[in-house]
């Protein structure tokens, strides 16, 4: 159980660092730098671009823009690469079908409550869904750092520590 928890606390910092490092990479990379140009958080095209609403990236394009800051502050090489987009693109997709079953649970959850008496069954049924997940995320998240920490070097190694232990949660 607790290796369990230990393991959905790395994914989840993680997904934050590479949140952060993406938005952190956007908030300068338009015209003046800073938080006052480009298309940052707060930038003059507001929160989500252009027009107001959202500016269509989709969590494909901010988990690949996300890989290329990490890569570049760990300066990963050319013989390095195709490994991390690898490992990273596995990480992804064993998150995002984390979040998908979890999702898919809502209803049949929703429908445990509704009853005038909590429906047991459906609970377990619910929470071994969860497990099951789990545990397929965990297995994904563990072969993709295994995968990242075997093919950087010392220093690398180092820098992903200090960003890791650096990261603060996203805000709600």
């Amino acid at each position: 159980m607790s290796s369990c928890l230990i393991v959905g606390l790395c994914a989840f910092a993680l997904v934050s660092m590479a949140r952060a490092a993406f938005w952190r990479h956007r908030a300068f990379a338009g015209s003046g730098g800073g938080y006052g140009g480009g298309c940052g958080p707060r930038g003059r095209r507001g929160r989500w671009g252009r027009w107001g609403g959202r500016s269509g990236l989709g969590s494909e394009q901010v988990a690949r823009a996300a890989s290329e800051v990490i890569k570049r502050k760990l300066g990963v090489d050319d013989e390095q690469e195709p490994i991390v987009d690898h490992a990273l693109g596995d990480l992804h997709a064993a998150l995002k079908e984390l979040k998908i079953e979890v999702q898919a649970t809502h209803g049949p959850l929703a429908e445990a409550l509704r009853g005038e008496k909590l429906d047991d069954g459906a609970l377990a049924a619910i929470f071994a869904r969860h497990d099951d997940a789990l545990g397929r995320a965990r297995r994904e998240v563990v072969s993709a750092v295994k995968q990242i920490h075997a093919v950087l070097d010392k220093d690398q190694r180092a820098k992903a520590a200090d960003l890791l232990a650096n990261l603060k949660p996203p805000t709600p």
